[in-house]
């Protein structure tokens, strides 16, 4: 079995299956830290994933249009994320009450949708639909080793990875940036200044609802071309658990993206081996286990940071007191 996998590896079948396994996973991730950020925890990743593939696949099939296909799963993910903002900033429900809701109401809807709308259950694969493109690089495509790294890919792919970018300049670069960040730390402060917290909040889970939607559209049609009952399969929620890995920072974030994806490819690519003695349910349970070891890292290095902290704090009392 580990000279298949190592086969795998060799001729960079792995690393495609990983860019896209990593891809949903760093768009929802992403939106999950700009609503972080804000101080809005949106544990509801999972159930606009769901919305936002079921929208996509829908209006995509219908319309013969990838492109508005996916305009209808990133509006279908930000619209819930209004009425989330304005259950939990405006109503004043708790924000992981919203979030579970919004998680149960995603899973349920869809199945609804799905029956009502086409007449199908278990999952809707319509007859022909345009995916998402894929982006060939005209000379690099022809290059042995270039070639699979750097051409072939998705372009939610390289739109994934360019969020990175834009998210790192949004957070860092730009006054909205320091007020999204402001509300977050201290809202108080932030309302003292003349910045409108509900304002910047609620631009916040707008932001998570365009990346959750662009990762939903891709699950559908990007990843494969229809919609599942539930196939975000905890996406989601491994989406959360990179937020917490990557130390809220979008580098970190991509760094942690790519673990987990490595992890949930490294699983398909062990059930595609031949002769593979390793249950299947082991396999299944790959990604999870590195969720649970990311969160244990997490708490660890949480924790030796606060024992530090209050070691230097310590260390510096008696020298005041001396001074």
């Amino acid at each position: 079995m580990l000279s298949a996998l190592w086969a795998q590896i060799i001729d960079l079948s792995l690393f495609v299956v990983l860019l896209r396994f990593t891809t949903p996973i760093l768009l929802s991730a992403l939106g999950g830290l700009i609503a972080d950020v804000a101080g809005v925890i949106n544990i509801g990743l999972e159930g606009l994933m769901l919305i936002s593939a079921f929208s996509a696949i829908a209006v995509g099939s219908v319309t013969d249009s990838w492109v508005l296909g996916v305009v209808a799963g990133v509006a279908s993910s930000m619209l819930v994320c209004y009425g989330m903002g304005f259950f939990s900033l405006k109503l004043k429900v708790d924000m992981i009450i919203t979030g579970f809701a919004v998680n149960i109401f995603g899973s349920g809807v869809t199945i609804f949708l799905m029956n009502k709308i086409f007449g199908v259950t278990g999952n809707y694969s319509p007859s022909a639909v345009h995916n998402i493109p894929v982006v060939r690089i005209p000379v690099i495509d022809t290059i042995p080793f270039l070639g699979k790294v750097l051409s072939g890919h998705s372009l939610m792919t390289w739109i994934a990875f360019l969020s990175v970018l834009i998210c790192v300049f949004i957070l860092y670069k730009t006054p909205y940036g320091v007020h999204l960040r402001s509300v977050g730390e201290a809202p108080q402060a932030a309302k003292s200044l003349g910045i409108s917290v509900n304002r910047i909040q609620f631009s916040a889970l707008a932001w998570s609802g365009l990346f959750t939607g662009l990762a939903g559209a891709y699950l559908s049609m990007g990843m494969t071309s229809m919609f599942v009952k539930d196939m975000t399969a905890g996406t989601g929620f491994l989406a959360l658990a990179v937020v917490l890995l990557g130390n809220r920072n979008p580098i970190g974030i991509l760094f942690g993206s790519l673990i987990f994806g490595l992890a949930s490819a490294i699983a398909t690519v062990v059930q595609t081996i031949p002769g593979s003695k390793v249950p299947s349910q082991f396999i299944q349970m790959i990604p999870y286990l590195v969720t649970i070891a990311a969160l244990v890292f997490f708490a660890i290095r949480k924790k030796k940071k606060l024992n530090d902290a209050l070691r230097a704090q310590s260390e510096r009392s008696p020298n005041a007191a001396v001074a």
